[in-house]
């Protein structure tokens, strides 16, 4: 097991949007090769702590150091060590939108004030990442915004919080106003209904986590964008329910809310559809794709593994999503043939 540490200067300023796709793209390839640490940003400077074992950190380190984005890339640290100080994969940095603070991996780490966690114990690169943060160069400060301050925003936040906790069945003003420490009466003014409340909550909380991810689609492929969503909202079961609570109101005409749902999906589509069409004319997908009917099969598959997902417990939506999109995409490159399913020879009796 190694630990090693770097600092290095951003060569551009980087944007919110940009750090949360790092964030939640970077958590997803550390995992699969075992690496665990933190990434802080403050500005222009960074530090990184990278663990795991010799050779795959030293890889990482690598793409570390040729990645255009860094410049003055200096090694802190590099040494072995018996275990990990840091468990997981998350970032600490500065954003403007409060919601980034409830993306999975996030470190609020640098609040000021905050204890230490005894979990990670005494460690050179704990002690690293601490001068970094009291460096008068590079304080993390993690300031709440004056959008923070927003009574909209913080009821928001609050419903976000109170879903996690108890889910969309015994979600009620109250549970969000508890979280928000708002009245009720005070988001009550602003959200007349429960169903109000969780209609906001869903477009705020599902442009949070999409936003950050959305460049995938023009950089990789649809697919590929649609693959990054499953793995953001896999960390956000509450999310799932609460997107399936909104699909079921949206069945019924006659639920205050429904027509919202209906356009917020049938936009959702048709950002599929356009998405499919770029790759068809950057070579991502084949010609042989009717990007109308792809969209069609790309949504059946995102939304039936996101549903047996919640009423099942052996269901990994990426596993089962990846495994069907590579099909279907192989299925896209062959002309279409009418399926002769029902073409069965009838049994005349004597």
């Amino acid at each position: 097991m190694r630990s090693l540490v770097y600092t290095s200067t951003q060569t551009r300023p980087i944007t919110d949007a940009e750090l949360a796709q790092i964030l939640a793209v970077g958590r997803e390839k550390n995992s699969a090769l075992g690496i665990t640490g933190m990434l802080a940003h403050k500005d222009d400077n960074c530090i990184g702590i990278i663990e795991g074992e010799d050779d795959v950190v030293h890889a990482r380190f690598e793409q570390v150091r040729i990645d255009p984005r860094h410049t003055n890339v200096q090694v802190l640290l590099d040494e072995p060590v018996q275990q990990r100080s840091f468990p997981d994969w998350s970032m600490a940095f500065q954003p403007l939108d409060p919601l980034v603070h409830g993306v999975p991996g996030f470190s609020d780490l640098f609040r000021p004030g905050r204890p230490a966690d005894p979990r990670f114990g005494a460690s050179r690169a704990r002690n690293l990442l601490d001068w970094f943060r009291m460096h008068p160069l590079a304080p993390l400060t993690n300031q709440r915004t004056a959008d923070a301050e927003v009574p909209r925003t913080r009821a928001v936040n609050g419903a976000i919080t109170a879903l996690r906790h108890r889910g969309v069945v015994q979600f009620t003003l109250g549970s969000a106003a508890t979280w928000a420490e708002m009245p009720v009466d005070e988001i009550r003014t602003l959200f007349p209904t429960e169903r109000a409340l969780l209609a906001a909550t869903a477009e705020r909380w599902t442009r949070a986590i999409a936003g950050p991810l959305e460049p995938l689609a023009s950089e990789k492929g649809t697919v590929a964008y649609l693959h990054a969503l499953l793995v953001a909202h896999a960390e956000e079961p509450a999310l799932m329910e609460l997107l399936a609570s909104s699909l079921a109101s949206a069945a019924d005409p006659n639920v205050d809310g429904a027509d919202y749902y209906r356009s917020a999906y049938r936009q959702f589509r048709d950002r599929i559809r356009t998405g499919l069409e770029a790759d068809v004319r950057a070579g991502r997908e084949p010609g042989t794709m009717d990007p109308i009917r792809g969209a069609e099969q790309l949504l059946a598959l995102y939304d039936g593994v996101r549903l047996q997902a919640l009423l099942t417990t052996d269901t990994d939506v990426v596993e089962a999503f990846d495994r069907a999109a590579v099909r279907m995409r192989r299925g896209w490159a062959e002309q279409y043939e009418q399926p002769r399913y029902w073409d069965i020879p009838v049994i005349t009796r004597p």
